[in-house]
């Protein structure tokens, strides 16, 4: 067999192997390297194809948050592999499942000033669950090689703890047949998902432990799990509150006793402390919580999560449970008895209440574009239907702080794993794509420019992206900071001050571009494009110290509400 039809036949093989673990998506960048691959996933699946390879792998991050399953990224040799690192690094340190697989030269092309040749091999090693230098294809390689290897990278990408794993493909000249190759023969291998079962002893000390506690908080991380009717029928029979972050499932549930959703800003009002910590997931946003829990003694600090990686930022955690959430959950809730005590959790609840009522009054006084208060005006917008990617900086913060949802609501993600500014458009209409769900997407101006260039997946995507970006003319975050008082630096060095707007970006990508004046016109705007089937960017116009000033005036208001309502003394009978 010529060399062509053997590197064909060898790429149709790998592809056809990786359908057969349920991979369905490619994410393909333009190059000569990776012409077999590119020939391979034309004639079978679904490829959306990018002429960058860092948003390609941002895109990919989205649709596996969106659906679970790895996407898969093929990029040409050189430069091109180096372009995946900060989508790489996004989904490594938030368990996103992702295989990359790069073209590279042959053995003897390395390592001797060939041109588009770098050492590729082993390039993410901190970075990937597991790496692989495929061989150049060889009619002497056993037949269940490629199967087999394709098994163990789907397996590993997939498997608790999830993430990327990187193939990189040898492929000598001739790099195609002229003539069709003949279908490889079907051989495929698959592997049974791990299920992590604590033993019944370790759920019995759990029951009695938390049983003993009165004054506990559930913390729930983000998660691409969702467990929330189970923690929510825990937090029932403790009756302890829930503090759920922005990216947890259980923020998309509307009210409910034990969900504390303004806990944020109640904590940086009131001093309380707690006896106990249950915490389900990995990290969460909010500073304040990150603060608060370093203050406190409790008993205990229990983790439960479904791998092995520390979620423990601040060494506070003091005890761990290494098992599938679901089935910890389910065993802990057949055993555990209900308290009667409601006092502690009714204090949350009925200041949580005052916050959601001091806000609302607050934001339905304002008549002008402010950022806080786009978060209650997207509320309405986010039915079951909808997903909201909220970018990092200033557009999660404020979410986490003042998002309510006002009635069920679709899914919340962002990219918390180096909560970068990078490949946020990318990263959203891929998400878009894999939940087959229209999509809101808040972001600020900084990261509006970083990733300009993935702007054409909007037009590629089959459900529309609403693209809110808040245009303050720089990095408003930073004005948060004590280094905001240096004014002779401040602008030039953190703030990146600059005078762009949006709507020739918008033009020359051919998407439809709007630049609201007030607050109602935003409104009418937003239910406007609910209606309609196509992506657009709206440019919201703020001003950053006004917005420090707006958030000031927020938590003094949250103050003033706050101290009129006595303390609960607990009746606690241990």
């Amino acid at each position: 067999m010529d060399t062509g039809t053997q590197n064909e036949t060898w790429a149709m093989e790998l592809i056809d192997q990786l359908i057969a673990q349920g991979v369905d998506y490619f994410c393909c960048a333009p190059g000569s390297r990776s012409t077999p691959l590119a020939l391979a996933i034309s004639k079978r699946q679904t490829y959306i194809v990018h002429f960058d390879e860092r948003g390609s792998c941002f895109h990919a991050v989205g649709y596996a948050k969106a659906t679970g399953k790895p996407a898969v990224v093929i990029t040409t040799s050189g430069t091109a592999v180096g372009n995946l690192l900060p989508g790489i690094m996004e989904a490594y340190n938030e368990n996103v499942p992702l295989l990359l697989l790069t073209a590279d030269r042959p053995p003897e092309l390395r390592d001797c000033g060939a041109n588009q040749t770098c050492d590729q091999n082993k390039l993410f090693t901190n970075h990937v669950r597991w790496q692989v230098d495929f061989p150049c294809p060889d009619e002497r390689m056993p037949a269940g090689y490629i199967a087999s290897t394709i098994a163990q990278a789907v397996a590993l990408s997939t498997s608790s703890p999830s993430g990327p794993v990187h193939i990189n493909c040898m492929f000598r000249e001739p790099l195609f047949s002229q003539s069709l190759p003949s279908t490889p023969p079907k051989k495929s291998v698959h592997f049974s998902p791990p299920e992590l079962h604590p033993s019944q002893k370790i759920v019995a000390f759990w029951s009695e432990m938390l049983s003993l506690q009165r004054k506990g908080v559930i913390i729930a991380g983000s998660s691409a799990l969702d467990q929330s009717q189970q923690i929510l029928a825990l937090a029932e029979k403790l009756k302890w509150p829930i503090f759920a972050d922005i990216l947890s499932p259980l923020r998309t549930f509307e009210d409910h006793p034990s969900l504390i959703t303004h806990f944020d800003p109640i904590l940086k009002c009131r001093e309380r402390g707690a006896d106990a910590i249950f915490q389900i997931g990995n990290r969460f946003v909010s500073k304040t919580l990150a603060q608060w829990l370093e203050k406190q003694t409790p008993d205990f600090h229990l983790h439960v999560s479904e791998h092995s990686l520390r979620q423990d930022p601040s060494h506070l955690v003091t005890h761990r449970v290494h098992a599938s959430p679901e089935i910890f959950l389910e065993k802990l809730l057949r055993i555990i008895p209900s308290q009667e005590d409601d006092s502690w959790r009714a204090q949350w609840h009925q200041e949580d209440q005052v916050c959601s009522q001091a806000l609302s009054s607050f934001f339905s006084k304002e008549t002008a574009l402010t950022e806080p208060g786009l978060i209650p005006l997207l509320a309405p917008l986010l039915t079951k239907d909808w997903a909201l990617f909220l970018a990092n900086s200033m557009p999660i913060r404020d979410a986490n702080q003042f998002f309510r949802p006002i009635a069920q609501s679709g899914p919340i993600f962002g990219n918390r794993g180096v909560s970068g500014i990078d490949g946020n458009i990318a990263t959203a209409a891929g998400y878009a794509q894999g939940a087959r769900k229209p999509t809101v997407a808040l972001l600020g101006d900084l990261a509006f420019l970083h990733d300009i260039n993935s702007l054409p997946y909007l037009n590629k995507i089959d459900y529309p992206v609403i693209l809110c970006v808040i245009n303050n003319s720089g990095g408003g975050i930073f004005s948060f900071l004590p280094i905001s008082k240096r004014q002779e630096s401040f602008e030039t060095f953190f703030a990146a001050s600059h005078e762009t707007t949006f709507e020739h970006a918008a033009a020359l990508f051919k998407i439809p571009y709007h630049h609201p004046q007030s607050l109602s016109d935003l409104k009418e705007l937003l239910a406007h494009q609910k209606k309609s089937s196509y992506s657009c960017i709206i440019e919201i116009t703020t001003d950053r110290k006004e917005n420090v000033r707006t958030h000031e005036q927020i938590l003094d208001t949250i103050k003033t509400c706050l101290q009129n309502l006595p303390e609960v003394a607990l009746a606690i009978h241990r």
